[in-house]
């Protein structure tokens, strides 16, 4: 054994081994990709310096008693960067994120996980996913998949069936006996505190949770879940499945306590006086009122209203012709929701279909069930019969204008009316955040002219005291993958100023080999092999030759989701989409180019090229050529 000395601290170490591998049994990781395909001895990044022998490679030296070593020094780091953008430069080097994860808000690394179910790897995959989603059972089932609108796959037939496998190795994990739990690390011994039980707060508890923080959810409501819980219907998502994700996600000492509700039990002033730090996750699960004459009739409802009270009392009154107004999500979950109901249901957009903000697969949906659509028509008026209820709508027919700032065509009233019987109105037009927690506080957070707090986007802190803010709070009405996206970043940064280590994410591409990939994708190519598949499948009847051919075209094309028919859907809440099954899950997850670094977010040049500020540009742009 020998004695050396490494950044200021003395260690007693093996000398038969190399400075770099002793360096990283004391719990000094020096940059190296020495142990890297493709770059073994080359990679010069394990440089350090050494009293008396200036600098050295740490790979190439063995630990003298004695021994002087610097690892980190702005010398250093500046060699450091060199090496790393000589190596970026090289034509054969990749490090690009793929389009899929850079499109996902919570940047989930989606190719590693494809990668592990289509090796059957599903533990595998379920740890690469809970690195940065937490709640895979319900955003499998509920995402509108960002991802799946970048896919390169879409140049060549159709986008992979992502939500789908995220949910397919969701649901094997939780089938098992022991579902998977990240280790908790020792306890930081600090409280956090965290205002609703939502996706956003629900997330950002169960990062802090694992990294050893004591964390507290307060939930107005009686359980826990926010908008998953409240306002997605039980045919989209089973509330006994998020009860189960729930459970796994408090499994590292994360306590709920519902119907506790903030400027009520208890004030935002003394949240951050008993805590350690606060994070506010309280949605915008308040309906926007639309105000027209005759909306408060009886049978009128507001869409938040309604989705809440289905998943709780079921008071309101549904009748026979249900009106509901809107575009978006929520509209068309009201819309769904009526229909098995049973009422006849239609739902009244002032814009186009194209122009709807809700899902395609939902709108399509909606359509497939039998919910009629009214589009280009508004409603001016609500008519009473003589109990005082609705029973009838004036509407009015729209035309489109020039675009508004959403950049949609801004629909102009055009004067021409027509009346249709109605008995029940839901207006589903937009959600709030209730801020009136803030009435009696003397803390003043500052907000948008849209209502949302502002907050550092990178953090989360709101720039008040010890106090973060995530989700639909700052954002506005968006999804629960964005929440999740705000809950990892808050509690990244809550970990961060506590002087804690919790993983760093890496997804910044330093080279764009999935887009110089793309000119080679051509769509006529499956075409093609279709056709040729189609001539020279083989049988004994035309039954038998469909059947091959459908189950080899079953390996190209985009797998599609088993789900409930119209009869079995009629007048029930039952989950619609049923889930793959093992070899179709398999199949599609085949189907991923792997667009990006096969390494995925474990990529250790991405990581150095992040951590050394390489300046990306110079290698996904092309802006700068580099010197030798």
């Amino acid at each position: 054994m020998v004695t050396i000395t490494i950044d200021g601290q003395s260690y007693n170490i093996d000398k038969n081994q190399t400075l770099l591998a002793a360096a990283k049994k004391c719990g000094i990781e020096i940059p190296s990709l020495c142990d890297v395909d493709g770059f073994g001895q080359d990679c010069i990044l394990c440089d350090v310096e050494i009293a008396g022998k200036g600098i050295v490679k740490a790979c190439d030296i063995q630990p003298i008693d004695g021994m002087v070593v610097t690892t980190e020094s702005q010398i250093l780091a500046n060699i450091r960067k060199h090496s790393l953008e000589r190596i970026l430069q090289r034509a054969n080097t990749n490090c690009s994120v793929p389009p899929c994860q850079i499109a996902c808000p919570a940047n989930v690394d989606i190719q590693s996980y494809l990668y592990f179910i289509a090796n059957n790897e599903h533990l595998k995959a379920i740890e690469v996913i809970k690195k940065t989603l937490p709640m895979p059972l319900s955003i499998g089932r509920v995402c509108p998949a960002f991802c799946e609108a970048k896919c390169q796959r879409n140049l060549v037939d159709e986008p992979l069936a992502i939500r789908q496998l995220k949910r397919y190795a969701a649901d094997i994990d939780l089938k098992k006996i022991e579902n998977y739990t990240p280790v908790k690390k020792e306890s930081k011994g600090k409280n956090i505190a965290i205002v609703g039980a939502g996706p956003g707060g629900l997330s950002c508890g169960y990062f802090l949770s694992n990294e050893g923080y004591n964390v507290t959810v307060f939930e107005s409501m009686p359980q826990a879940g926010g908008w998953l819980r409240y306002g997605i219907p039980e045919y989209r998502l089973p509330k006994a499945i998020l009860d189960k994700e729930i459970d796994i996600m408090c499994r590292n000492g994360m306590t709920i306590k519902t119907n506790t509700k903030l400027g009520e039990d208890f004030t935002l002033t003394s949240l951050s006086e008993e805590f350690d730090s606060v994070c506010l996750a309280i949605g915008a699960s308040q309906a926007s009122e639309m105000n027209y004459t005759g909306s408060d009739l009886d049978g009128c409802y507001l869409g938040v209203d309604f989705l809440k009270d289905l998943a709780m009392e079921k008071q309101y009154s549904v009748g026979k012709k249900v009106a509901v107004i809107g575009g978006g999500n929520t509209a068309i979950d009201c819309a769904r929701s009526a229909l098995r109901l049973g009422a006849d249901t239609t739902l009244i957009y002032r814009r186009t279909r194209d122009e709807m903000p809700a899902e395609t697969y939902e709108i399509e949906e909606a359509e497939h069930e039998g919910v009629k659509f009214h589009f280009l028509t508004n409603p001016v008026e609500n008519i009473a019969d003589e109990n005082g209820r609705v029973c009838q709508v004036k509407l009015e027919t729209m035309a489109l204008g020039e675009p508004d700032a959403s950049g949609r065509c801004s629909p102009k009233p055009t004067g021409e009316y027509t009346l249709e019987d109605f008995d029940t109105v839901i207006a589903a037009v937009s959600q709030k955040t209730d801020t009136g927690f803030l009435a009696n506080e003397d803390i003043e957070l500052s907000f948008s002219r849209w209502n949302t707090i502002n907050v550092d986007k990178a953090t989360m802190h709101s720039g008040v005291k010890n106090i973060f803010a995530i989700g639909d709070f700052r954002r506005g009405p968006a999804t629960a993958i964005e929440a999740i996206a705000d809950g990892r970043k808050a509690a990244k940064a809550i970990d961060e100023y506590f002087g804690g280590n919790m993983e760093k994410l890496y997804t910044e591409s330093f080279r764009s080999r999935n887009v110089e990939r793309s000119h080679l994708i051509r769509p006529e190519h499956a075409e093609k092999l279709k056709r040729v598949m189609a001539s020279i499948t083989t049988g004994d009847n035309t039954q038998e030759i469909d059947a091959k051919l459908n189950h080899a075209l079953g390996k190209l094309l985009r797998a599609k989701m088993p789900e409930l028919t119209l009869a079995q859907r009629e007048q029930s809440f039952s989950e619609v989409e049923t889930g793959l099954s093992q070899q179709a899950a398999i199949d599609e997850a085949n189907r991923c180019l792997s667009c990006g670094c096969d390494a995925g977010n474990d990529c250790k040049l991405r990581h150095y090229a992040t951590d050394y500020k390489v300046d990306r540009k110079l290698f996904i742009n092309r802006a700068v050529p580099l010197a030798n």
